[in-house]
């Protein structure tokens, strides 16, 4: 049986931090500013913006990587990039709902 596989998003706002991670606390400008869509003080709607998460599998082991590099996408023994829709088979669908990823699962 083949399933279909939607990779994971996270709400976060368009910015980088100090160490070049994505800041859920900076504007699009990539500037800090008061309260933010965390405390509801803006709508989600106007700094929000879905990003994919990439899932990495080494054997039975599930890792969520917002941003994997080229050596860990080698090195897995199958990944599946955020943002997309994959089908994957009966095995590669049992590490993912083992691993608690269940609900991006579907049978087709």
């Amino acid at each position: 049986m083949a399933y279909k596989l939607i990779t994971p998003w996270l709400n976060q706002t368009y910015g980088i931090d100090d160490t070049n991670r994505f800041s859920p606390y900076a504007r699009l400008a990539g500037k800090e500013f008061n309260g933010g869509s965390v405390s509801g003080n803006i709508p989600v709607s106007l700094t929000d913006i879905p990003r994919g998460v990439s899932l990495l599998i080494n054997g039975t082991t599930v890792t969520a990587e917002q941003t994997p590099s080229q050596d860990d996408l080698a090195a897995a023994s199958y990944y599946y990039l955020g943002g997309h829709e994959y089908t994957i088979s009966n095995y590669e669908a049992n590490i993912l709902i083992n691993a608690g990823y269940g609900s991006y699962v579907t049978a087709i």
